[in-house]
């Protein structure tokens, strides 16, 4: 079991302190409370692959694994924008 603070949470996530608190607090991020507030490494990585699982079961077009998907969703998005645009 690897521990981390939130400090170290969030810098693995790549977001604030702030927003680790609030996943804690809102129950989404479970943690040990104490000083420091402690959270297992497993506990992470098992909230961000749930919601990466939401993501793609809200948006399964966006499940791009494969680079030529990439592109064809990101020249599809552009295009719509631009008509779009030009409609409105």
């Amino acid at each position: 079991m690897n521990l981390l603070t939130e400090a170290e949470a969030a810098e693995l996530m790549r977001c604030s302190r702030s927003k680790i608190k609030r996943l804690r607090l809102s129950g989404t991020l479970p943690y040990l409370p104490g000083r420091p507030v402690l959270i297992d490494e497993a506990d992470l990585t098992a909230m961000i692959d749930a919601m990466k699982a939401r993501s793609l079961q809200k948006h399964p077009q966006r499940n791009l694994a494969r680079p030529e998907e990439a592109r064809r969703w990101a020249m599809q998005a552009v295009l719509l924008r631009r008509d779009r645009r030009k409609k409105g």
